[in-house]
């Protein structure tokens, strides 16, 4: 426990438990584990705590354009027994019905028309009437179940985590219907991104202002980088410091304990460079793996006999692009994609991996890819960070976490992949120490969020009470 009033509330839990309403437009089954881990590991462990969470989150019997069911089931084995999960109309097309469109486009000319013309006109009113994104279609529905929780379930707090952005309004709504307070947890930043600086000058202007409505109404902003927090002080100087709280995202060390993979690495004689996750190629949401390719392909081509040698893994799949600059690179041979592991297979991979690759958004300075928690807990190979300065930098700097070069330096990445194999073949090979990770479990994690919750729901019984006192 962090403190005495959290273990006050711990150990009095059986006596009556504070239930919190977390709103989660991004949940399991849908998306990759990534996007959906923070909100999942919160609810493994706050009814420890004494939170009971009630989670509000989009229907799950149909895939989305954007959310199909990617390999996050598994977490909900994480959710707690007592943990309600209410679902609603996501308000978006299904993948169903935007086949059937398709199909129907395909009769006839005429038919064809009409799908093209109702195409285009989705598209140009989801950019530029649905703000701040096209998932504020689900607002109506989200509000309509999320009043009904709140009157019927007894919910003490109002807990949203970010992105998509518009989950924000619904969190403003719910709480001016409800008077229930509420905590807004952005995972990503929502004021100057990539993706907001591509947008028209209009619509910047009414995301500030979205932006500047929500953090106002809102009891408490949750960042998850240093970065971020002072990013959001310097956007907001005249509110005060303290209703912006740093909470990281990490790693939950209780699943590597569980872990039947053994601690020592096998005897791979390949030099294994391993990327988790996902990446993506989108123009304002860039990740895109072309210039770490480009550098490996020039090793090669200076040290052919390094093709017998080494190995690039990547967990998922790559997008059909980065297919092709590999078969022009001729590097096929040696790029393997995975698909989706098991948690023991993922943990195996990375042990017996010599290099742990990690690619940031491109431009995106607060942010620190969740895969660098997950690595530096595995402990033992090194990471090679592909990012601008920012906070990731930071932490590997911090950490000592291994080697750091600029998305787009060439020369540079060419030398981390070499220093790194150099070192592999002596007797001293590069090792990466899991000190310090200690502060970036997901238990504890869940702690700083249940003094939040306690906090905000404090200020608001007092301000309740004083105003029934006058």
């Amino acid at each position: 426990m962090v403190d005495g009033e959290l273990l006050e509330l711990t150990t009095s839990r059986e006596k009556k438990m504070r239930k919190v309403l977390m709103v989660a437009h991004v949940f399991p089954p849908f998306r990759s584990v990534g996007h959906s881990i923070r909100i999942v590991k919160f609810i493994k462990y706050l009814p420890k705590l004494g939170w009971l969470p009630v989670v509000l989150t989009i229907d799950d019997q149909k895939e989305y354009q954007e959310y199909q069911k990617q390999g996050s089931e598994s977490l909900l084995s994480d959710i707690p027994d007592g943990v309600v999960i209410h679902r609603t109309n996501s308000g978006e097309p299904s993948l169903e019905y935007l086949e059937k469109e398709n199909n129907f486009g395909q009769k006839i000319f005429l038919s064809g028309i009409i799908v093209k013309f109702l195409k285009k006109a989705r598209g140009w009113i989801f950019r530029n009437l649905f703000l701040p994104d096209w998932h504020v279609a689900w607002l109506p529905y989200a509000l309509r179940r999320g009043r009904q929780i709140i009157k019927s379930d007894g919910i003490d707090a109002i807990f949203v985590t970010c992105p998509p952005h518009s989950a924000a309004l619904i969190g403003v709504f719910l709480k001016l219907f409800s008077k229930k307070p509420l905590i807004l947890d952005f995972r990503d930043d929502w004021i100057g991104t990539p993706w907001y600086e591509s947008r028209p000058g209009l619509i910047r202007l009414i995301e500030r202002k979205m932006e500047r409505w929500a953090v106002r109404a809102a009891d408490a902003i949750i960042l998850v980088t240093e970065w971020s927090r002072n990013e959001f002080l310097n956007r907001y100087p005249n509110l005060p410091s303290d209703k912006f709280v740093f909470i990281s995202n990490g790693v939950d060390l209780e699943d590597f304990s569980k872990s039947t993979t053994p601690a020592a690495t096998s005897h791979n004689p390949k030099f294994t460079i391993t990327h988790a996750g996902s990446l993506n190629d989108s123009i304002n949401w860039k990740r895109s793996p072309a210039v770490f390719f480009q550098a490996v392909h020039n090793i090669v081509q200076r040290q052919p006999e390094l093709m017998e040698e080494l190995t690039l893994a990547f967990t998922g799949s790559l997008p059909e692009r980065q297919h092709k600059l590999v078969n022009e690179l001729g590097l096929s041979p040696i790029v393997k994609e995975l698909g989706f592991l098991s948690q023991n297979d993922f943990l195996q991979l990375m042990k017996e991996s010599k290099l742990l690759l990690v690619i940031n958004y491109e431009g995106f300075s607060t942010l620190i890819p969740g895969k660098v928690y997950e690595y530096w807990a595995i402990g033992g190979p090194p990471i090679l960070l592909l990012s601008s300065p920012g906070a990731a930098s930071s932490l590997m700097e911090q950490h000592s976490l291994g080697l750091t070069a600029e998305p787009n330096d060439v020369a540079g990445i060419e030398d981390a992949i070499l220093s790194v194999y150099q070192k592999s073949k002596s007797a001293s090979p590069m090792q990466m120490s899991t000190e310090g990770i200690e502060a970036f479990d997901r238990q504890v994690l869940a702690q700083k969020l249940s003094k939040v919750l306690l906090s905000v729901s404090k200020e608001r019984f007092n301000e309740i009470g004083v105003k029934q006192d006058g």
